[in-house]
């Protein structure tokens, strides 16, 4: 089969080329890699990835481990003023010059799935957030760039026939939205150096890794620390990450929150890592913490119960279908930092414990994400796709 996935990806296959300038603050879009690698495990299949990006000069093509990686030069001005005309103009062309029997499109709040189902090839529409939701719980004036996209999200949505969620839990609140859609659960892939690594966790060390944005509860967690420590006086916690664009006044705040708190001795800043820097960070942890108000999935979740760590996270979204409350980690009510700091605090405590929820986690980890698996349950669909597009 020849399948081509449409969608934000990493651009670190360009390292070292003359007309490439990376982007720090990038989402990485690890998922989308790993369902890659797992395609190309199972072999038979022909990869191509599309994407767009201002950190080159030119379109670029690149062979990496067999995968065609098509970069499409794309600078950020005017797009949304065209409706994102040129956009789709880009990746139809490269879509007509690959031929696929199956495009397989990430983001339904971009223009990348809006150019799957306009594609006019069998397509698997990939929803990563219903965004005009997210959006709506705030003021979106009229005429915006936010407005807009909200609007291109609703439209390819009405026209897609086969959707992904990432869980049971973005599958039914995709329903009502695309109910003449047939709709598939199928969760998030996880590099596979998340399951190799091995390692000793350092008492009393906690991690938390996320683009920083309101949405993942960041706050609730150094307050938690707060209390945290008072009981035990050696607790660190590593945070790994970025700013989203538009959240530095959000990183700001945090900032101010821990030196208000006097919680500076307590947090290491580590940035951004790639998926081995984090996997590295994430052994060394006692305790991944995953404070968010709404995921869709949870890859730090995900990556945490690979390296067999225990994961305390809030009853949000989807994360009580990655998180077995007592089995392979905690939950906790969101924005709860009481009930957070009491999670963590049981956790510290007992060794015994956290060991049998760590090796609980990785054996489902194990079943549940490893690119191989995922990338079956997605071959499945995109057969599927195939046989509804004949009839």
């Amino acid at each position: 089969m020849r399948i081509a996935i449409v969608g934000h990806y990493a651009s670190w296959a360009l390292a070292g080329r003359d007309g490439y300038q990376a982007d720090p603050k990038r989402h990485p879009t690890t998922w989308v890699m790993n369902l890659v690698r797992g395609l190309k495990e199972l072999g038979g299949h022909e990869v191509h990835v599309v994407t767009q990006t201002d950190e080159v000069d030119r379109d670029m093509e690149v062979q990496q481990e067999g995968v065609t990686l098509h970069f499409l030069r794309c600078p950020r001005r005017l797009r949304a003023a065209t409706l994102f005309c040129f956009d789709r103009l880009r990746i139809h062309r490269a879509l007509r010059r690959i031929s696929p029997d199956v495009v397989h499109a990430f983001g339904t709040e971009d223009t990348y799935g809006l150019a799957g189902v306009t594609s006019g090839f069998p397509c698997l529409l990939h929803m990563q957030c219903l965004f005009f939701k997210m959006a709506a719980q705030v003021p979106v004036p009229l005429l915006s760039r936010t407005r807009l996209m909200m609007e291109l999200e609703r439209y390819s949505l009405r026209h897609a026939r086969h959707i992904v969620a990432m869980s049971a839990h973005g599958a039914d609140e995709l329903r009502p939205v695309a109910p003449h859609a047939n709709v598939h659960a199928i969760p998030n892939a996880v590099e596979p150096a998340f399951f190799d690594i091995r390692g000793d966790a350092e008492p009393d060390r906690l991690l938390f890794a996320a683009i920083f944005a309101p949405i993942k509860g960041l706050e609730y967690l150094v307050a938690a620390l707060d209390q945290v420590r008072r009981k035990r006086p050696g607790v660190k916690l590593a945070i790994v990450g970025v700013p989203g664009r538009g959240a530095e006044s959000y990183h700001a705040s945090i900032q101010e929150q821990i030196a208000a708190r006097g919680l500076g001795g307590h947090v290491e800043w580590l940035g951004f890592q790639r998926p081995e820097g984090l996997a590295r960070e994430m052994v060394r942890a006692s305790v991944v913490v995953v404070p968010s108000l709404h995921e869709m999935f949870c890859s730090v979740a995900a990556e945490g119960m690979a390296v067999g760590r225990p994961v305390v996270a809030s009853r949000a979204g989807a994360l009580p279908e990655l998180v077995d409350d007592g089995e392979t980690g905690l939950l906790a009510p969101p924005a709860d930092p009481d009930a957070l700091a009491q999670a963590i605090g049981q956790l510290l405590a007992d060794d015994a414990r956290r060991a049998r929820l760590g090796a609980a986690a990785r054996e489902k980890a194990r079943h549940r994400w490893h690119p191989k698996e995922v990338a079956r349950q997605t071959v499945a669909i995109y057969q599927a796709v195939l046989a509804d597009s004949i009839r």
